[in-house]
């Protein structure tokens, strides 16, 4: 624990927590679902772009973001959802943890729409060329996907996206601005220039020809 941590001030336990925050109405625990309702259904089909969260088996967490043209998330049944697997980086983070650890969050997203849809469940790991050539884009099929069983779907309020801005023309930044993602993979590391220039040109030929 470093120094910045004040541990007089830290809250340890569940009972604590509400003693000093409140619980919340029965309606807020009654608004998830153990499937997907049709208004949720239609928020997936709606939604280009979402986030996965998952654990390994000793609780090392990792969240990724997974995105493509709307509808891309496949609704199987009410309670199962396809998510394609696309080109990445080979590293397959949440594919490793769930097949050791199950348990998955997923939320989801729509441009524009500032309320968002949270859903829990249990991921699988499918190669089943059935599911997968429903996902297929530019006539390539996913090798594997996740399949999420679902345990909890419900909808989240829209204050953090409020708050934050995200759908504001108003609060884009020039992209010159932020770190680059060379930099955010590189900085820590003691890399010639040399390298770091090769590794920005894979960087930029992957976006173009390796996004299907």
């Amino acid at each position: 624990m470093t120094n910045a941590i004040r541990e007089e001030y830290l809250i340890k336990d569940i009972p604590e927590f509400r003693e000093r925050y409140g619980d919340t109405t029965h309606t807020i625990y009654d608004k998830s679902a153990p499937f997907l309702s049709e208004p949720m259904q239609e928020f997936v089909r709606l939604s280009p772009f979402c986030v996965v969260s998952s654990q390994d088996a000793e609780g090392h967490s990792d969240i990724t973001p997974r995105g493509d043209p709307a509808g891309f998330v496949e609704i199987v049944t009410p309670k199962l959802l396809l998510i394609p697997d696309r080109p990445g980086n080979q590293r397959f983070d949440t594919f490793r943890n769930i097949l050791t650890h199950p348990p998955v969050s997923v939320l989801f997203m729509i441009p524009g729409v500032f309320d968002t849809l949270r859903v829990n469940g249990n991921a699988l790991v499918t190669r089943d060329p059935e599911l997968l050539e429903r996902c297929a884009i530019n006539g390539r099929v996913p090798p594997v996907g996740l399949l999420i069983e679902v345990v909890e779907a419900y909808g989240h309020c829209s204050k953090a996206i409020r708050r934050a801005g995200i759908w504001s023309p108003d609060t884009q930044i020039d992209r010159k601005l932020a770190p680059s993602l060379k930099d955010l993979m590189t900085a820590h590391q003691d890399y010639d220039q040399t390298l770091l220039d090769a590794m920005q040109g894979r960087i930029e030929r992957d976006i173009k020809v390796n996004m299907y």
